[in-house]
């Protein structure tokens, strides 16, 4: 719930619920009112909604707070806020739930007015996603609005207020006949005009709110002599404007999206929340970047080393052999373990044909690893000219000082024919990095001398981590095929991603098994790099069953085709961030790193930070 207090206190009659001890009034709403609390058991804060003492002499309402508790007790989602417990004595009733430190859609957008159309629409797709994880249970919140859309501290995306929320299928006997629920000014047509509604009427109300995100303003609104009937009228009858016709910045397929989910009937609207956050991640995609005024940044004594990078030369012929060697083999890997399971099915009575892809599928693999055993590595010259490009000071002295030997026909074939062995190569590398560090503290050192004073010396600025995906470049893939822009937010930039988030349960009439489901995300640097530090924020279920999950994360250092795994954690989810130090030490340079993870339920990954 959200915690933007009200100025005035809670009434004097209600300073504790139960185990519940109220601080503050966060809110009021037609059903009830919403105060910050401590649960004395636990320690913690909860906000809590309770019903309004008059209603409760209605037993109908009653019973639709109870349905509310019932309901939202189903979903266990990152984008929902989560319920507690219903609290329930003689004289309250109450719903207890999550605390989300921060504030409503609204109050957001307000107190963001620059805020990019990139991020607005990330905003959209995390909505999206709760949406979609309601209508899983076959819920249609009905009341969706910016009221009921919460943005925390940590810019996490909530929905909530699932008061007015039923059963896609089955009577609300708890609505009076001929009432209307909801808000008018989000209301799709067809529950204005009390028909049968499901999840595309979530999706109207959504286009709506996408529509105010985008403008700033309503498609439908009342005129100065006007009033709710005339809005509703608006609703029920009048075409919604062409947003990029009140905004040409608008991309074109925002604007078709936005009056597609505004469609008078329902048959016209997307399906599902799912095809609709799929749409706006792709318009997210092709977003052109806004041009920003450069801006020189102030350099401090200590900014020298941390800007100075290792030069790598370009691969040599032999690694590159390698790398597409082992790339493809892991490609063949793949695809043989998803298309067996399916060739197992479709010729079932044909042994000899599942028999004849077994041996060929196991002579590929085997020729591939022979050619990537056998295939040369970098000569010992390319490693000392390594060294002398990341180091140009010894370079120079090399120059000034060693005479150049041209090395005998007998020697220069000994030299290109030998390979480094990987002990050197390690080496090599931590010397370099170690001259570096020394060449650049000396360099410093000497300036602090020439300018000290007779006053206090100054302290030495310490220059803190930095975070390599907002420096270099690289790609990410995942094994649910989910496309990834390094313009977004995702798991490895400072952002999660929800992986399964379709049910793992299959019925049958005999047995009722839930389904384990495997999956990664890996990023892959253009150029190796130097990691001191990753810091795993999340890999959540939100407090669903992770008995029999587990978490890995590995890193694959240069010149390696294994992965080395540096954290591990089974039969429990990661809520509380995991930094994991001295990765210099296992791997001075990294090519990639990744996430493998196995779960019964929908799992949150990230934010991943990984620290220079």
């Amino acid at each position: 719930m959200s915690i933007t207090p009200e100025q005035n206190p809670p009434s004097e009659d209600l300073t504790h619920l139960g185990s519940y001890k109220i601080e503050s009034r966060l809110g009021q709403g037609g059903m009830g009112v919403v105060y910050r609390a401590i649960d004395k058991e636990l320690g913690r804060p909860v906000a809590i909604k309770v019903l309004h003492p008059h209603l409760l002499r209605h037993e109908n309402l009653k019973q639709r707070f109870r349905r509310e508790a019932r309901m939202h007790a189903k979903v266990m989602h990152p984008n929902i806020v989560t319920l507690l417990s219903l609290f329930e004595d003689e004289s309250h009733m109450a719903l207890v739930m999550e605390l989300i430190e921060g504030e409503d859609l609204k109050a957001y957008l307000k107190s963001h007015p620059d805020l990019s159309l990139e991020k607005k629409l990330s905003i959209a797709v995390d909505i999206l996603t709760g949406l979609e994880a309601a209508h899983h249970f076959d819920m249609v919140h009905r009341d969706l609005k910016p009221a009921n859309v919460l943005v925390s501290s940590n810019d996490e995306v909530k929905l909530l207020d699932f008061g007015l929320a039923k059963p896609e299928h089955g009577e609300d006997d708890l609505t009076q006949s001929g009432a209307t629920v909801g808000s008018f000014r989000y209301m799709a047509p067809e529950q204005i005009l009390n028909k049968p509604i499901d999840a595309r009427t979530d999706l109207y109300a959504f286009g709506i709110l996408l529509f105010y995100m985008v403008l700033g303003k309503l498609p439908f609104d009342a005129s100065s002599n006007g009033g709710e009937f005339e809005i509703m009228e608006k609703q029920v009858r009048e075409p919604a404007p062409i947003p990029n016709k009140l905004d040409p910045s608008i991309p074109p397929a925002l604007s078709d999206l936005i009056l597609k989910l505004l469609s008078k009937s329902k048959h016209s609207r997307p399906e599902s929340a799912a095809i609709v956050r799929d749409k706006i991640v792709d318009i997210m995609a092709h977003l052109k970047p806004v041009p920003t005024k450069a801006r020189k940044p102030q350099q401090s004594p200590s900014s020298n080393v941390s800007k100075t990078s290792i030069i790598l030369p370009p691969p040599s012929n032999a690694e590159v052999a390698q790398q597409w060697l082992q790339h493809g083999k892991e490609k063949l890997l793949r695809l043989w373990f998803n298309t067996f399971p399916k060739l197992r099915q479709l010729f079932s009575g044909l042994s000899g044909i599942a028999l004849l892809f077994v041996v060929l599928g196991a002579l590929v693999i085997a020729v591939l690893t022979m050619a990537e055993e056998t295939a040369p590595s970098y000569p010992q010259e390319t490693k000392q000219e390594t060294k002398a490009q990341a180091n140009p000071a010894l370079a120079k002295k090399q120059v000034t000082q060693t005479p150049v030997k041209h090395p005998s026909n007998k020697q220069a074939k000994q030299s290109t024919s030998k390979p480094l062995e990987t002990k050197q190569s390690t080496k090599v590398i931590k010397k370099q990095i170690k001259e570096v560090v020394q060449t650049k503290q000396a360099t410093t050192a000497k300036k602090k001398t020439i300018t000290k004073k007779a006053s206090k010396p100054k302290k030495e600025n310490i220059t803190p981590p930095i975070l390599l995906t907002k420096q270099v470049r690289y790609t990410v893939t995942r094994s649910d095929k989910s496309k990834v822009s390094r313009n977004n937010k995702h798991e490895f930039n400072g952002g999660n991603h929800v992986f399964f988030q379709k049910s793992f349960r299959k019925n049958s009439s005999k047995t009722h098994r839930v389904i384990s489901k495997k999956g990664e995300s890996k990023l892959v640097f253009d150029q190796p790099q130097v990691v001191s530090k990753i810091i795993l924020h999340k890999a959540s279920v939100g407090r669903a069953d992770f008995r029999k999950g587990y978490v890995y994360l590995e890193i694959k250092p240069t010149n390696s085709f294994t992965w080395k795994r540096i954290f591990e954690r089974k039969g429990d989810d990661v809520d509380i961030q995991v930094t994991i130090d001295d990765i210099i030490k296992v791997a001075p340079l990294i090519q990639a790193i990744r996430i493998r993870f196995k779960s019964t339920s929908p799992i949150t990954i990230g934010p991943i930070d990984i620290l220079s």
